[in-house]
């Protein structure tokens, strides 16, 4: 079910020069979409795919998990946070490894652990995060070689982005009133001096759960989407505009009050990990499609909207019945391509008696604990 609401808001301002001038009206639109409860369906019923690309695996291109993926021209950015503690990047053409750069120490240019990543496409700049060692490092997107290190506002930001050339973005989910005044996005100039803040914490904000990637581009704006929260936001004016509002079916985001039951985050997660509460969301959207990947207790899900046709689609990832061979699971997405969404496929997952001649093709050149194999697919 499908809805969109148009709020006309008029705000006149009187003037010497006359009321006519001064008048402006802004139309914010807040599109509303119900996934429905969860439905079983086949691969084919959901997707059209348009091609699979092998990620070649050797010694120095050899990664453990895809926590965040961008693809820029012909070039695929990928961060695998935890094994190699890298940003690596990959021929979008044909799955070649060209360069990575990797946690190698605390000096500069250097980082341990990075969180996130941002592309500055206009500026052709590449952004990595750093929480452990709360450092925001800046490259040039090309060569991936050290331009500077960015100063932050304050110690340890879950998640960043740039809007602005020269103004950068933070997310402090912590609910701290002596910290920005309780506010959780803080926008700062590249000495980490504040600018603005915006968005009051919700009672939420006791728990570090969400996206360390919750910021996105969609058609040239800029657009987030909070923890444990059913709306996104637009970067509006310099200001944050609901866009989209979320439902599914039956199924609940935590409630503000479970938060404010307990001080300690910990007796809180306990209760959403064995509750059907809906967690730990991924927003995915291009032209077509709206995607939000996300869990219920353990097990992932996957809601889809449809744009042009308005079909919705919710389902649990393990009960899509694999009939395209992908070996028995479904590729779920790790990112956009133009009006595309890309999946990914570990070997270590797949069913051998399950695998398309097309897979197997793919397959063929790693051994098993090698590189995923990408899919880029339609929905349909």
């Amino acid at each position: 079910m499908y809805k969109r609401f148009v709020f006309f808001v008029t705000t006149l301002l009187s003037a010497l020069v006359g009321c006519t001038s001064q008048k402006r009206e802004a139309n914010l639109v807040v599109e509303q979409v119900d996934f429905g409860n969860v439905q079983t369906y086949k691969s084919s019923e959901l997707i059209s795919v348009e091609r699979l690309l092998p990620l070649e695996t050797s010694d120095e291109s050899l990664f453990g998990s895809i926590d965040q993926l961008e693809v820029w021209k012909d070039r695929i950015y990928l961060l695998d946070t935890y094994k190699t503690n890298a940003v690596l990047v990959f021929s979008a053409t044909d799955g070649k490894f060209i360069q990575k750069i990797a946690g190698t120490g605390n000096g500069p240019g250097e980082f341990l652990t990075p969180y996130s990543f941002w592309i500055d496409y206009p500026d052709g700049s590449l952004y990595v995060l750093d929480r452990m060692m709360s450092k925001l490092l800046k490259y040039n997107l090309e060569n991936l070689d050290y331009e500077v290190e960015i100063k932050l506002p304050e110690l340890s930001p879950l998640a960043f982005c740039v809007p602005t050339e020269g103004d950068y973005l933070y997310y402090f989910p912590l609910r701290k009133k002596d910290l920005f005044g309780g506010k959780q996005y803080v926008k700062a100039d590249e000495k980490g001096k504040v600018v603005s803040t915006y968005y009051d914490a919700p009672a939420s904000g006791k728990i570090l759960h969400g996206n360390s990637a919750p910021f996105y581009v969609y058609e040239g704006k800029l657009r987030v989407c909070p923890y444990f929260s059913n709306r996104v936001y637009e970067w509006v004016n310099d200001s944050l505009k609901v866009c989209w509002e979320m439902k599914w079916g039956d199924s609940t985001l935590p409630e503000a009050s479970l938060f404010e039951k307990s001080e300690g985050s910990g007796e809180v997660m306990r209760e959403i990990l064995t509750n059907n509460y809906i967690r730990l969301l991924y927003v995915y959207e291009n032209r077509a499609t709206l995607a939000v990947k996300y869990y219920i207790q353990r097990d992932f899900y996957l809601s889809v909207y449809h744009k042009s046709s308005g079909r919705v689609f919710n389902m649990k990832a393990a009960a899509v019945q694999d009939d395209l061979g992908f070996g028995g699971v479904f590729p779920l997405p790790v990112g956009t391509d133009g009006d595309r969404l890309v999946g990914s496929l570990s070997r270590l997952d797949l069913k051998e008696e399950a695998v398309s001649p097309a897979l197997k093709a793919c397959l063929k050149q790693s051994d098993e604990e090698g590189n995923p194999v990408l899919v880029f697919y339609y929905v349909k």
